[in-house]
Parts: C-alpha cells; structure tokens; sequence
C-alpha cells in the first residue's frame, strides 16, 4: 500500500493533478473522521418540507434538513450560497420546519431594496404567516406595546427591516483616523477599517489627492478601498435606532433573526454591522446568510464570526479586540522595517542607527480558517449543484484593441506617470499611484475631454502628463464591440444589461446610451437617485420596453433578479461588463443578477476590456481574486491556493503591476460554460 501510495505520488506533478487522482479517497477519509449531522446521501428529508406552499429544488431541500439539524445544535448558522440559489427560501423554510408548528417570532434584517421582495417570497413560501415591514422606530411602538400585552405568541410573525432603517435615528458626523502620509503633508484621514489612505476627486477632473479632514466633514462618504462608511452616528435625544429599541425593550421576542448579505457588514465598527450583532444578540436562533463570503481580508471574517458564532475564536484563544494576531494566523502580514542613519544615543561621536519595525494587514487567507472557524458553522451551496435546475451559462471576455493613436497617447501618459511615480515612491511619496490607476483605466474609454494630470503640493498642482484628446464624435473600437453586442443580442430576442462604472465628469454611461439611441436601440438607464426600496418595482415598470439598460453595478449587485419570472416582463438575460472596475464581491454579484432559479433562458456574461491596457491588468488580477474566493468556498484548486495566499488591494496591485513591471504571461483569462447539469467548465488560457 505504501510503495503504491508514493508510486502515485511520483506521477502527480500538481493539486489538480493529486486531487483528481485521490480525491475520492480523501472523501471517504473525511467522512470517516469528520461526522456530519445529515449526509444527503442516506438520509431523507426533513417532513415538514412538505407544508410549504413552494417545493424547494432537491439540492434546497438537503440544505434546509441541514439547517435544522444545525440549529438544533447551536444558535447561529452561515448559510453562504451563491447568488440566485434562493437563499430566502432556503432559510425560510429552516424557521418554519425548526419551529415544528409552534408559534414564533423572525425578524429579517436586509438591504433597503430588498424588504419587498422578502415579503413577497415570504408569503408565497410559508403558510399562514403574518409579514410586516418596519420602515422606522415608531412602527415598534405599537408591536412593543403587542408584546407587552401578550401578543405575537400565537401565530408565525414575520419582520423585515431595511439595513438603513435598523440603524436610523442618529445624526451622522465624519469618521477616520489620522496618519501621516508623506513627509512634509502632514497628517491625512484613512479608513479605521482597512487602514487605506482615503483618496477624493479633484476639482481639475478625475484625477485623486489625498483628502483633507473638510472633505470629509462637508461629504460623508465610504471607504472606496473597502467600501466601509467613512462616518458614525451621533446619538441624539428623544430618537431611537430600531435595532436598539429592539436589543432594549423586546428582549425575548424574537425567536429567529436572518441576517441577509452579511458580507455587507463585515467592518468591526460601523454602524450596520453593530446593529447587526445587537439583533443577533437577542435571537435565539441566528441564519446569516451571503452570496460571497471572502472580501480578501482574514479579518472581515473575524469581526462576523465573533458577532454570530464566537465559541471557535474562544476556543482559539482570541479576544476580541486580537485583529492583529488573528490576522497574523490566518491572514497576511507585512512587515516593513525602517532604519534610519543617525547619531547613536550617548555617543555623539559616532554614527549609529534607529531602526522601527510596522506590520500591516494585507489581503490574503489561510486555508486553514476554513477547517478552524467555518466548517463547523457553515452550510455552503452553489448553483451548479442544484442539478438540472438551471439554464446554460457562458462567460466570455472580449479583448479589443485600441486605435494606434490612442494606444501611443497612453503609453506616453502612463510612461510619464511611471517616471514620477518611481521618484516619488523613492522618498516614501505615494500620491500619484491612485491617479495612475484612474487615468489609465479611464483614458482609453474616454479619450477627450482631458487636462493635465498630475498632484497638489502644498496648494500648488504639479503637471505629470499631459493626455493627448482625441475626436468625440466617432465610435471608439470597444464602443462599437459593445454596440455589435447589443445589436446581436436584439436580433436573437434577448435584452442586455450593461455595467458602467465611469458616470461622473468622464461619463461614459450617458456617451454609451446616446451613440445606443443613434443606432436605434432603446435604452434605459437606472440611476442611484432610485431609491434602494423602489429600484425592483422601477426595474419592472421600465425594463420591458427597452433593448439595453445601462447602470453601475454597485446598484443592482444584491438580490435583484433582471428577469420577470412571470415570463411576461422583462429579461436581462445577457450582461455586459463595459467596465468592471477592481472590487471582486461587486463583479460576483452583480454577474449572477440573471442567472438564478427559474430563469427560461441561456444566459451571457461579456467582459470587455482594452488589450495592452490598464483594463487588460485589472482582468487579470481579478481573475486570480475569483480563483481565491472560490478556493475559501470550497472550489480548490492550485491557483486557488496560490491565490490564497493574497497580494495587495487591487488599486494598489494594479499600480505596483506597472511601476514594478508585470509579467503577462501569468495572467490568466476567463472564459468558459457553466450549467446546473454539467457543472462548470471554465477553461483558463495564457494571455500572450
């Protein structure tokens, strides 16, 4: 047995390759050591599935006997499975078969676009409930005075609060912590959560500088590293937030709390993930749920583990305020060492040395938090599991040339911008890295319309590159892929839905819309003036009679479905990736807004991007976040585990990968199909 064993090992040359060959083996070892609560192979599920006015998918149904089973054992559960998996039937139906008919009480807490929806989905799962929205603090008031009297005990209540509203009722001031960026600047606001220094736009155009503390005084804003709110509440007298009223006066109450995309509330000091733990801390029985579990940092789990699930970090040894150590087991560290020449202490003779050692957290995870903190308390569900359930998905990225001319205006900008970056970062001057990576992300879709780009130093700006402009009125060759696309796509009876992230002064959305228009496709375009609770009822009033709509990803990445699944409105089912931007849990999202349940047709992903660009590095790097994601989700592979094992934040990364040189030979392009009954097939080429 042990010369087989190391004779097979001699032909396996890599992970994939031992996996594929041992695999097996290793699935009856784990299951001999580690005993699940319910094997969906052998055993049956859970009886009262069957009172449910929906009949979940076979893979749904395995998940909720699951689920019950675990919060019989413990009081809080993450439910991470990926979008359009129907995680609110799912966790629905685990309260409903738990509670075995006796009388309950659920509070759901989601994002504001999607408190609708909950109830509806709640009404046509469940039997005989009672579904009420709360909206603001006074809406408490009559169901604390209910409860006080004896009600909501002897019926199925059912709560949705919106995320804002759970925390709604203080005023708001800026939040940030000084640091020093640069020698001669001063001190500058960063992120608490993340540490990133926070950048703003200036008045010369697209262009970033560090921001001051007015800024953010004057705009609150969010981290654009992190996407954490740069702000806090101020409580004020006579106001209450709803999740505080509910953790003080309804102790008791609740017997069931969903915690809808958690991966939203990972920040260890904001606002809505503190309303979060002060909910799930007067709950009996916890279900958090997420589409996508890794933002990339080790610590976004840990400030969500230690709100639900706290024994594992106990048990470890942690505290709650050890994001350091924790990091430093289970994440990526830096250490930087800095030494300076100088006069050694009591010599002044002689020539000595201080040296200063900082640690910084960077992106990155060790496997082994999976097995330590996840395995125990996660039930982990993808699309292509649930069988022959779901249409064909085919992802495609579309690589497109640029013209010669714009291709020589922006090598001269971006070899500019390398010459005074590289003297910059020599004296520990960071400023212009943010700038590089707007501008030559932004330039080869918005080629005109530039002035010079550069920085402030100390009031004065300093000119670094001077874009060349070009002619507005003619089709840019990725315009006309995009355009060629959309034009397909109509002929074959299918909408589109294309993802724009530049709509401020470079607003390549309205450009896009109005050369659609001259073309003679209809379009549509949702704007974040839409309010989150309105923007699913405003995408069914408009999305029928268009060919095209067009918005930022960020607005429809949760929850919402781009299809009527009546049959009879609207159905994005292609979406193009015009931009797509450098934050991985966004592009996840608001990739899968079409492929979900119950959706009648094959469904499209098209990325595109311009070759030999900025565009094409940001593809790549983001391709290897998607590998690590999917890694910690259970889809291991080699790179998965390379990739694992972090690299900077992608602004960061992307800007090093010019400066530093990059080798594109070991990006990696995505393409390929993906479907419920053949699982998925991505095919991973070299990009020459």
């Amino acid at each position: 047995m042990q010369a087989t064993l190391f004779g097979g090992l001699a032909e396996v040359d890599s992970l994939d390759a031992y996996l594929a060959k041992y695999g097996p083996l290793l699935g009856q070892q784990a299951e001999r050591n580690l005993r699940p609560l319910v094997n969906p192979a052998t055993d049956g599920d859970h009886p009262r599935i069957a009172e449910l006015k929906r009949a979940p998918y076979p893979a749904q149904a395995k998940v909720i006997t699951g689920g019950v089973a675990a919060m019989r054992r413990q009081k809080a559960l993450l439910l991470v499975a990926e979008a359009g998996s129907g995680k609110t039937l799912q966790s629905a139906a685990m309260v409903h078969c738990h509670a075995a008919g006796r009388p309950y009480n659920a509070l759901v807490m989601c994002p504001g676009q999607l408190t609708r929806k909950w109830k509806r989905e709640l009404e046509e799962t469940l039997p005989g409930v009672n579904v009420r929205i709360i909206d603001k603090c006074s809406d408490l008031i009559p169901i604390w005075e209910l409860w006080t009297h004896g009600g909501f005990r002897k019926g199925q209540y059912w709560f949705i609060i919106g995320r804002d509203s759970a925390k709604l009722g203080s005023a708001k001031r800026a939040a940030y912590v000084l640091k020093y960026v640069n020698k001669g600047m001063g001190r500058k606001p960063h992120c608490p959560a993340c540490g990133a220094a926070v950048m703003t736009r200036t008045k010369e155009g697209d262009m970033l500088a560090f921001a001051e503390p007015e800024d953010l005084d004057k705009k609150l804003q969010d981290c654009p590293v992190c996407e954490e709110p740069l702000w806090q509440s101020i409580p004020q007298p006579r106001r209450f937030e709803p999740a505080k009223f509910i953790h003080k006066k309804l102790k008791g109450m609740l017997d069931y709390f969903i915690a809808d995309e958690i991966h939203e509330l990972k920040g260890a000091d904001t606002a809505q993930a503190n309303a979060m733990g002060s909910l799930a801390a007067v709950s009996k029985h916890v279900i958090a749920m997420t589409g996508t579990l890794i933002g990339g940092y080790a610590d976004h789990l840990r400030a969500m583990l230690w709100r639900l699930a706290p024994a594992t970090l106990l048990a470890d040894g942690f505290q709650w305020e050890d994001h350091l150590p924790f990091s430093e087991r289970y994440g990526r560290i830096e250490i930087r060492t800095t030494e300076k020449e100088g006069q050694a202490e009591g010599n002044k003779q002689s020539r000595g040395s201080k040296r200063t050692t900082t640690k910084y957290v960077r992106p990155g995870i060790v496997p082994s938090l999976y097995g330590n903190h996840l395995i125990g308390n996660s039930i982990f569900l993808g699309l292509d599991e649930m069988g022959e359930n779901l249409p064909l998905l085919r992802e495609t990225t579309h690589p497109v040339s640029v013209f010669p001319k714009i291709l020589s205006s922006y090598k001269e900008v971006e070899e500019n911008l390398r010459k005074h970056i590289k003297e910059m970062v020599r004296k520990g001057d960071r400023r212009l890295l943010a700038t590089l990576l707007t501008t030559l992300m932004a330039y080869p879709d918005h080629p005109f319309g530039w002035g010079a780009v550069g920085y402030k130093d100390k009031g004065v700006f300093i000119p670094c590159a001077h874009p060349e402009n070009h002619p507005e009125d003619m089709v840019y060759p990725k315009e006309r892929a995009l355009l060629d696309f959309c034009h397909t796509e109509r002929a074959l009876g299918r909408q589109v839905w294309v993802y724009v992230q530049f709509n401020g002064e470079r607003n390549v959305e309205a450009r896009l819309a109005a050369l659609m228009r001259q073309e003679g496709l209809s379009v549509g375009v949702l704007k974040a003036s839409v309010p989150l609770k309105d923007r699913e009822a405003w995408i069914a009033q408009h999305g029928a009679s268009v060919d095209v709509m067009l918005s930022h990803p960020v607005l429809v990445q949760t929850g919402l479905d781009l299809f009527d699944k009546s049959g009879w409105g609207h159905n994005f089912c292609s979406i193009a990736f015009y931009e797509t931007g450098y934050v991985l849990p966004t592009l996840r999202q608001a990739s899968r807004r079409a492929w979900r349940l119950r959706q009648p047709k094959e469904c499209k992903v098209a990325y595109f991007y311009y070759a030999e660009t900025m565009q094409e590095r940001a593809m790549n790097l983001m391709g290897q976040k998607l590998i690590a994601a999917e890694a910690l989700e259970g889809k291991f592979s080699s790179e998965g585990l390379i990739a694992l094992a972090g690299d900077d934040g992608m602004e960061t990364a992307l800007a090093k990968s010019l400066v530093s040189g990059f080798d594109e030979s070991v990006g990696r392009e995505w393409t390929g199909a993906r479907s419920g009954r053949a699982g998925r097939t991505i095919t991973l080429t070299e990009v020459v």
